[in-house]
């Protein structure tokens, strides 16, 4: 809990929330949504249950991937600790914060240990990149043959967010091979080995230390090689849980008689999911995802109070009630309990 209670946090916590009541007085969204019969509350209840399946799905595509390793966790625990996972992180802004806490709630777990934590989460993370980068080449695709209007997203921005999945895919991959660990251990200094990589292994019942793990990484590697279905399975789990923030958009729009396509929305995700990953700042990037989401509807020709609408309403079911379910599951869980080591 210190982690949360301090001061950096709320400095940021604060900026983000100046930057969004900005954002709201400038746009003011609150024209179009007071409009009688304007908003259709049951077509942004239909948007909300996806964006929740879509969270669903994400937690079972891990879970998929635990069940091929032999991890004795059920899909409930899964799910359980994806959203604890997303609820930090919505918090405190940590570069690849999930896949670390979910690795550190799983690796005590029946048959497991840090070696399979660890390729559960990367191999996870990898599948998330190239479920991102092959939804925007499809995209790309779609809107350049079908789609006549003006181009939210240059073509160079959508050709740099394709090459950043590809790259970190490939990244990820090199934190999955032995002989590529075991260099970067050997040559790194003493520090960077206390501090980091022996961190990983719990010297009082491993005295091998670090190679113990990337022992772990190599044996849980070579068991997802032998189940290609799970692992297809997974992808196409990763796959929809992307493409719901796009569909959740495309129904708030709807819900507010505003038509947008459907690939156009697509690739208006890439960056902001693109600005997301990026972002390591501002809790839940307050005020600039808004922003972000606005100025690439505006540019689509709609109008700017209906633009902020349509982010507003979008933002509310893909951010705020995505933090407050995980939120409710992370009290219900005891995160601070189960993260008392990790947050302190």
């Amino acid at each position: 809990m210190g982690i949360i209670r301090s001061r950096r946090w709320l400095i940021l916590t604060s900026i983000g929330l100046v930057l969004f009541v900005v954002y709201l007085a400038y746009t003011n969204p609150f024209r179009v949504l007071m409009e009688v019969g304007r908003f259709d509350p049951w077509a942004f209840a239909l948007a909300l249950a996806i964006n929740y399946a879509g969270m669903f799905f994400f937690a079972a595509s891990w879970y998929v991937l635990l069940r091929v390793l032999g991890v004795g966790v059920g899909l409930w625990e899964a799910v359980r600790a994806m959203f604890v996972s997303l609820f930090v992180v919505w918090l405190i802004p940590i570069p690849v914060g999930t896949e670390i806490i979910r690795a550190y709630l799983v690796r005590d777990e029946e048959n497991s240990g840090m070696g399979k934590a660890i390729a559960s989460v990367v191999v996870h993370k990898a599948y998330y990149n190239i479920s991102f980068g092959l939804l925007i080449a499809l995209a790309s695709l779609m809107v350049t043959v079908f789609w006549k209007g003006p181009m939210p997203v240059s073509p160079g921005f959508v050709a740099l967010v394709i090459l950043f999945a590809a790259v970190s895919s490939i990244i990820y991959g090199l934190f999955l091979s032995p002989a590529t660990l075991m260099a970067v251990y050997e040559r790194s200094p003493a520090w960077l080995k206390r501090n980091l990589f022996d961190r990983l292994v719990d010297t009082s019942r491993d005295e091998e230390g670090f190679p113990s793990v990337v022992e772990g990484i190599e044996s849980a590697v070579e068991m997802l090689k032998r189940k290609p279905l799970e692992n297809f399975l997974s992808i196409l789990m990763v796959a929809f849980h992307w493409s719901t923030g796009s569909v959740t958009a495309y129904i708030v729009a709807l819900s507010l008689g505003w038509r947008i396509d459907f690939w156009v929305i697509v690739l208006i995700y890439a960056l902001i999911e693109f600005i997301q990953q990026l972002n390591v700042f501002i809790p839940g990037g307050l005020g600039i995802i808004d922003a972000s989401l606005t100025g690439a509807f505006v540019v689509l020709g709609v109008p700017l109070s209906m633009a902020s609408a349509i982010s507003l309403l979008t933002r509310l079911a893909t951010y705020w009630l995505e933090l407050v379910l995980a939120a409710a599951v992370s009290f219900l869980y005891g995160y601070q309990e189960a993260l008392g080591e990790y947050l302190g």
